[in-house]
């Protein structure tokens, strides 16, 4: 089994370049921007369960030597940016324009931050 760390490094760092890069066409290719946007959402999902499955039921240890409170506010922050990402996946859905391209900015901020304070705080 490989460690949780991978998919931290490879699952989520391969869903933020397709998030961003389904930003980068949005504007030249609505299809391209679907596929690349909803292949982010899976590379995330994908990921983030492996992730959770491999610390909270097979035990695998990510050590940190941060406090547990800041473990804590960035499992917070990935859980509120992770229902972001499906509320942005509703609203794209939905063709919901105004809201979709209002929550983009957070959502990218939000998944970068919470992509790099993963990497520091639980470097492999």
């Amino acid at each position: 089994m490989p460690h949780p760390y991978s998919a931290l490094v490879w699952g989520m760092g391969i869903s933020l370049v397709l998030f961003y890069a389904a930003f980068a066409v949005r504007k030249a290719s609505l299809t391209r921007h679907r596929l690349l946007a909803m292949a982010g959402v899976v590379f995330n999902l994908v990921s983030s369960v492996y992730l959770i499955w491999a610390v909270r039921i097979a035990g695998v240890e990510m050590p940190s030597e941060y406090p547990f409170a800041v473990i804590t506010a960035h499992r917070l922050f990935a859980t509120l940016i992770a229902i972001l990402m499906l509320v942005m996946v509703y609203t794209g859905i939905r063709r919901m324009r105004r809201v979709h391209v209002a929550l983009h900015r957070f959502f990218l901020a939000g998944y970068t931050l919470t992509y790099i304070s993963g990497l520091v705080i639980f470097h492999g």
